[in-house]
């Protein structure tokens, strides 16, 4: 499949809605941001549960292609705690390294921005340490921030 008839078939929707995949999900999640940090995967997974709201903060959602989920995204009231003034974040973007590169990542920014709309916030933040990604999709640089001894990016997106 190219791109356009995979993002044509990605649906993405609320992980409250679809609680059997949140081992797969906190796996993720795990992998990439905790397990070198000494977390175990029990308290991600337990973390995720608790943060699958379908009206408030924090959510999580998840991209699907059939029945197959491909990604991930959060969002959460705070991804830094040096920034505590700021809120909400979109954090944990993910997507299987098989479909990377495809427009999933974009439809799940996408789905954060309208839900953070919906809720009322003006601005949306995260951090990243990505280079040039976040930028096309209209995030404007906001900072440098200290996070475990080194500098991290720091992004908001306007709303309006």
């Amino acid at each position: 499949m190219d791109k356009n008839e995979i993002i044509s078939k990605v649906t993405v929707e609320n992980l409250a809605d679809n609680t059997e995949h949140i081992d797969e999900v906190s796996g993720w999640v795990w992998e990439e941001w905790s397990k070198e940090g000494g977390s175990k995967l029990e308290d991600i997974i337990y973390r995720t549960k608790h943060s699958i709201c379908r009206d408030k903060i924090p959510q999580i959602y998840i991209a699907k292609l059939g029945d197959e989920v491909v990604g991930t995204v959060s969002l959460w009231h705070n991804d830094l705690t040096t920034r505590q003034d700021l809120t909400p974040w979109l954090a944990a973007l993910y997507i299987k390294k098989e479909y990377r590169g495809k427009g999933i990542g974009t439809l799940l920014q996408e789905k954060c921005i309208e839900v953070v709309k919906e809720l009322g916030y003006k601005n949306l933040y995260l951090i990243t340490d990505h280079d040039n990604y976040y930028e096309r999709s209209g995030w404007k640089f906001l900072e440098m921030a200290p996070i475990q001894g080194r500098q991290i990016k720091v992004y908001e997106y306007n709303i309006d």
